[in-house]
């Protein structure tokens, strides 16, 4: 965690050794796998989309030397593709839906939060820019790599504290302890204290931070079939002596100045060279700072004890030149690698083939083609002349373009065009041909890109048919995207959230600004992805939600639908026009029938007590409209109570006494019983065979436990 300062891990010199020799042999073992596996098959997919003049002189050297024309179609077809991925990730509809795991509505209510959060988070990193260079990668080579970390950064700012004279000392010595700068101290008489102005660092940044590393920078163990049980992976960084200074001096790495005793240039890979042809400029010699070495922070299983049989213990260690810089526990439980490939091979990490080798045949067909066709045309506008030199004044005349040329004897026989074949019917039905062949192993047609100009020819339903079913390989690699690398990004940001989030954290909304306590991210969370569900064509989909919603209007008049059922479906609809705060058109079901209540009930309580005053034959009208079952009897009881209540509080005030006063509040606040069906506060409570006499009701009213104190009010009467 960068910001953070260095956790010191204690062993020994020999197992430092030890350990700095055996990830030696990791990231020799990753390094050759690369530059032998991995490194040719992602430049030879890259010379292929950028269609590199130097890739297909070697392919085809004769044709090159006529003509210099390549065909694009995988840079088209994959450009074609992002604005349609991009629009499934960063539609309306979130990709990753966190829920709570139990149910419960506090954990979805939490779950709602970690949802905001996350989503806030990837705005601040610019999510948008770094996903599209991932999942492009991921087109061209196979893999598109994102990597999170937490970035914790602490900035000197004033601040202001008022304290006693004892504890202002040992505030002084706390401060000389943790370099803080005190600016001024003044006696403050009105706390009778010292308010005391000092400089220290504050908190100032504390998030994920999402970045999109080059192939170059990824290492992991040969043997590896899979991400998620890795016992070596690693992140290669060339960094400058200079930034390893300052992350010493921020307590981030230790050993930089023995590392600079012996730091010796990185080794760059052709890769590295092809995105920088200046990345090994000689630095400064006088300027140590600028020199540049080759660091690799390894996430590696290792065994940290002295027991060859130890059980290994997940580690973060960076290492460059044989020196260890920092080494600590991996607390976050995995590496912090996520990967996008639209292609997978079972059991293998960097695939064998990419959506670039789907195309990769037929663009080299069509630049052999498409070569030899204008190198054709070039001939019939502009042939070669068979010449007799001895019918003419001076050669020159030709081979000079002049305009005139001067000619001894009959034109036709000193000069004469040379024949040319003409090019076959056939050549451009096999262009078509390759572009249909294409089609069919991209899933990409020109319907999808809307560049069909016999469209309007076609019926309008038969093209949502084809756009539909080429949708689908689109859809699918959008579903791989979210079901292998998104889904545990988002699960990895889960995690990290709940390790470094200590303190309340305000985050801004489209609605405003909120508060998030670490106590509101707590819990045990689902996630449910979305993408490639439903993201089709968009009238499509309208269409069908208009006629989910008269579906809904039907159930609703046999009870079987009602306001969420509406909510829902007018949600999806302004989600798929294209609009995501839907909260500014539409208000929730809950928050209305909470400001329908808060009116309602206060008039209730008015109602009822206004009614309580009537007489008992409009108080059984107005319950009986109430839905409750209602008899003159149950009034009769209650005028009784009335009547009890009113003696035992004005006998309780006459004596004055313990006993007198708690009678009075057992037979006021009676254990209240009603029986399901009974109207509310109409009596106290009805037993089964109630008596009309004073003494039964009261003995009703107070329950078991209340007939003593009733009996006892009664006594004293």
């Amino acid at each position: 965690m960068e910001g953070d300062k260095l956790d010191k891990f204690k062993i020994s010199s020999s197992k430092r050794d030890e350990i700095v020799n055996k990830l030696q042999q990791d990231i020799d073992a990753a390094n050759q796998y690369y530059g032998e596996e991995i490194e040719p098959k992602i430049l030879k997919r890259y010379a292929i989309y950028h269609s590199d003049e130097d890739f297909y002189k070697k392919m085809f050297p004769k044709l090159s030397e006529r003509c210099s024309i390549r065909s694009t179609d995988a840079q088209d077809t994959i450009s074609s593709i992002m604005p349609s991925l991009m629009k499934i990730f960063f539609g309306s509809t979130d990709v990753i839906t966190i829920q709570g795991r139990d149910g419960s509505d506090q954990q979805d209510d939490r779950a709602q939060t970690m949802q905001e959060l996350i989503n806030y988070q990837l705005d601040v990193n610019r999510f948008f820019m770094t996903f599209f260079q991932a999942a492009q990668d991921g087109l061209i080579t196979g893999n598109g790599i994102l990597k999170v970390d937490w970035v914790r950064q602490y900035d000197d700012k004033p601040q202001q504290i008022t304290l006693n004279e004892a504890a202002f000392e040992q505030f002084a010595a706390q401060a000389k302890q943790q370099n803080w700068q005190i600016v001024n101290v003044m006696p403050n008489q009105a706390a009778g204290g010292i308010d005391i102005v000092y400089i220290a660092p504050v908190l100032t940044v504390n998030q994920p931070r999402i970045m999109n590393l080059l192939a170059s920078e990824f290492r992991y163990e040969p043997d590896a079939t899979d991400l998620n049980s890795i016992d070596f992976i690693a992140h290669r960084k060339i960094v400058t002596l200079d930034y390893l200074r300052k992350q010493q001096d921020n307590g981030l790495y230790e050993n930089v100045d023995k590392l600079a005793e012996k730091a010796i240039e990185p080794e760059y890979t052709e890769l590295d060279y092809q995105n920088n042809l200046d990345v090994d400029d000689e630095p400064d010699q006088e300027d140590t700072g600028r020199q540049k070495v080759e660091l690799y922070e390894c996430y590696v299983n290792i065994n940290m004890t002295d027991d060859p049989d130890g059980e290994l213990t997940p580690m973060i260690i960076t290492v460059s030149n044989k020196i260890i810089l920092r080494i600590e526990k991996n607390v976050y439980g995995r590496h912090p690698f996520f990967i996008l490939s639209p292609r997978i091979d079972p059991h293998k990490i960097w695939p064998d083939s990419s959506f670039v080798d789907l195309i990769a045949q037929i663009q080299h067909t069509k630049t052999a083609i498409l070569r030899q066709v204008i190198y054709n045309a070039a001939l019939s506008n502009d042939s070669q002349k068979a010449i007799n030199l001895s019918m003419l004044e001076d050669a020159d005349d030709i081979t000079k373009g002049r305009a005139f040329i001067r000619v001894n004897g009959d034109i036709d026989k000193a000069i004469k065009a040379f024949p040319v074949s003409p090019i076959q019917s056939w050549t451009f039905n096999l262009i078509t041909y390759l572009d249909s062949e294409k089609e069919n192993r991209t899933g990409i047609t020109k319907y999808n890109q809307g560049l069909d100009s016999n469209t309007l020819n076609k019926t309008a339903t038969g093209i949502n048919i084809i756009t539909q079913q080429a949708n689908q390989r689109l859809e699918l690699i959008a579903r791989i995207f979210a079901e292998t690398g998104l889904y545990d990004m988002f699960r990895y940001l889960i995690k990290m959230n709940q390790l470094f989030i200590n303190e309340p954290t305000v985050i801004r909304l489209t609605s405003g600004p909120i508060t998030i306590d670490p106590t509101d991210l707590d819990g045990e969370f689902d996630l449910v992805v979305n993408a490639g569900m439903g993201a089709g064509a968009k009238q499509t989909n309208l269409q069908n939600l208009q006629m989910l919603q008269g579906v809904i209007t039907q159930l609703a008049n046999v009870g079987m639908a009602g306001p969420q059922q509406f909510y829902n479906c007018a949600k999806r609809i302004i989600e798929e026009i294209g609009y995501k705060n839907v909260d500014d058109f539409i208000i929730q079901p809950q928050q209305m029938q909470q400001k329908q209540e808060q009116p309602q009930e206060s008039l209730n309580e008015s109602v009822k007590s206004d009614i309580s005053q009537a007489p008992y034959q409009v108080q059984m009208q107005y319950w009986a409209k109430q839905g409750y079952q209602v008899n003159p009897q149950m009034f009769t009881e209650q005028a009784a109570t009335d009547a009890l209540r009113t003696a035992v509080n004005s006998a309780a005030k006459n004596i004055g006494g313990n006993n007198g006063r708690q009678g009075t509040l057992s037979a006021t606040n009676p254990s209240r019983r009603v029986s399901q069906g009974a109207a509310p506060n109409i009596s106290t409570a009805v037993g089964e065979n109630p008596s009309t006499s004073a003494t039964g009701i009261a003995g009703g009213a107070a329950g078991p436990n209340g007939n003593n104190a009733v009996q006892g009010t009664v006594n004293s009467l």
